[in-house]
């Protein structure tokens, strides 16, 4: 190939690498009448702020832990009278990474403008208590939330800066309003089978490490003991089991359980390459002796991760998994 030629193909190159970074940094194609409400990019997005205007309210921003690899979306939820939970300031699933997406830009369905009085109390929007609040760049925007004329479409929502009216598309109120429900990560790690080689667990005042061999499918990669480098299937059995425990409860950053701080009686640790990649601490916490007596109250399992806000409530099976934790780790 002449001088000519390889500059001409580096020229082509250079044009198609142009070409694959406009493309991505596009928005995506929006549906007909869709307009954009705050025209900014979702790195700009500084909060995200809703009050039902009953007591209840979330709130969003994205940071990063020292923890964590990336950042991502915390939610801090008021407290709930009835369920007498206290406000809690919980780490975010991936749908609310998508919603914090969704903010930058904010886009709506349609625009429906500057409406007459009697127009706005045909929508909900006359007197309605409901607020959503975006920060960006520094810049607060206000909308009065209200209804939606056959209560399954999206809300209309008035801009309280110019009193346009919108249709807030793409479910963002809805996923607001349910954010204790649908926007509250419950996992307990942020990485997957796969990403750690390296498996201690504690138990009992002993340790006992365990190795996991490459394996073409991780989910059934074995556990190898690291002194006699024989697989074992009953830590992997048990292993499994742990890794695909269920969370029922999220408390706080910095929240304890209802009966006190958990006693820790299993440590499992992970690793890749000699380097730590994540734990997990699992506690019980016995039945109060200050409990109803008409029922039997049960002993609680708690755990808490690298990747959760705190302390998580575990499934009733879990504290079978956490009395073999100790077999584990002497390698009975």
């Amino acid at each position: 190939m002449n001088v000519r030629g390889a500059a001409v193909q580096s020229g082509l190159a250079a044009l198609g690498l142009v070409v694959a970074y406009t493309t991505w940094q596009r928005d995506p194609e929006r549906a007909p009448g869709e307009v954009t409400v705050v025209d900014v990019n979702k790195g700009d997005v500084q909060k995200i702020r809703f009050d039902s205007g009953d007591g209840k309210w979330v709130e969003l921003d994205r940071r990063k832990e020292a923890r964590d690899e990336d950042p991502r979306v915390w939610l801090k939820i008021s407290p709930d009278l009835q369920k007498k939970t206290p406000a809690r300031e919980v780490a975010g699933n991936e749908g609310a990474e998508r919603l914090w997406d969704k903010f930058g830009p904010l886009h709506a369905t349609r625009a429906l403008g500057a409406l007459k009085p009697e127009k706005l109390k045909e929508l909900g929007l006359d007197a309605a208590k409901k607020k959503l609040e975006l920060t960006a760049r520094g810049v607060k925007h206000t909308f009065t939330v209200g209804s939606s004329p056959t209560g399954v479409s999206d809300p209309y929502a008035k801009d309280d800066q110019d009193g346009r009216v919108y249709v807030l598309g793409g479910g963002v109120v809805a996923d607001l309003e349910s954010a204790g429900v649908r926007l509250v990560d419950r996992t307990l790690h942020g990485f997957k089978p796969g990403d750690f080689d390296g498996v201690a667990v504690t138990a009992g005042g002993k340790t006992r490490a365990l190795q996991v061999p490459p394996a073409e499918n991780q989910f059934a990669a074995k556990l190898v003991s690291a002194k006699s480098g024989k697989p074992d299937e009953m830590a992997k059995n048990w292993h499994d089991k742990l890794w695909r425990s269920m969370v029922t409860e999220v408390l706080g950053k910095g929240e304890a359980p209802e009966r006190g701080t958990p006693e820790i009686g299993c440590k499992v640790e992970y690793t890749w390459r000699g380097k730590q990649k994540g734990f997990l601490e699992v506690g019980r916490l016995m039945p109060s002796q200050t409990l109803s007596t008409s029922t039997t109250p049960m002993a609680e399992t708690w755990a808490r991760s690298e990747h959760t806000s705190g302390w998580v409530k575990m499934p009733g099976n879990a504290d079978d998994v956490l009395k073999e934790c100790t077999k584990i780790a002497s390698g009975e």
